[in-house]
């Protein structure tokens, strides 16, 4: 499950590095619905767009279930996700992402980041949606089993793309194995509002916890 993310706009992944970027403001709480900058291929070449979080389908209605997570393991079987897996796959950068567990003293949010600080590639599906105010691009996170360094808040993490494994997934669905390590810390349960955002949110919580 990956339900929030953040994205500061300041460094992005290297299969980018050429491109122009577009101008955005530090975002410490993506939520359901919000858009955000994602990478896909345009005519065999990285571009950078903004889509909406919460996967809708070219053939699907409008809908208050769109789903912002599909699991890795079932994404080509799943009529929901078989297309854009095989035709449309992206990479959502971030600087980090928040998972909760619960404690005696109720669920604690905690964030997620790469060990050196440096921004993240999660792997992700899009599809574009036609209406009649034009198109409309929508994405899901992919999500896996949690690694050793991480199963201790959740069983489920959000499949994360290597630099060097950025273009295989992209033109090939081939994800690199090696993985990627985590650090984790206790934050505020202030990021548990949708409205809540700006970088007191990632700050380590103070508070003893008995997780």
């Amino acid at each position: 499950m990956c339900g929030r993310f953040t994205f500061k706009g300041q460094d992005w992944p290297e299969i980018v590095a050429s491109l122009k970027k577009p101008s955005i403001k530090a975002d410490f709480n993506i939520s359901p619905q919000d858009s955000t900058p994602v990478i896909y291929l345009e005519n065999g070449q990285p571009a950078i767009t903004s889509m909406r979080w919460g996967l809708r389908p070219s053939w699907s209605k409008k809908s208050t279930m769109e789903p912002i997570n599909a699991r890795i393991e079932t994404v080509e079987s799943k009529p929901m996700f078989r297309e854009a897996f095989h035709t449309r796959r992206c990479i959502v950068p971030a600087n980090g992402w928040y998972e909760w567990k619960t404690t005696p003293r109720g669920k604690v949010p905690f964030y997620h980041q790469s060990f050196d600080g440096s921004v993240l590639s999660i792997a992700g599906i899009y599809e574009q949606w036609l209406s009649e105010n034009g198109p409309l691009h929508t994405f899901s996170i992919l999500t896996t089993e949690a690694t050793e360094d991480v199963k201790h808040i959740h069983n489920r993490m959000p499949v994360l793309v290597s630099e060097e494994g950025s273009e295989c997934w992209l033109e090939k669905k081939e994800l690199n194995s090696d993985s990627i390590e985590i650090k984790i810390h206790p934050v505020g349960r202030e990021v548990n509002k949708i409205s809540a955002n700006g970088p007191e949110l990632i700050q380590p919580l103070r508070t003893l916890f008995d997780w």
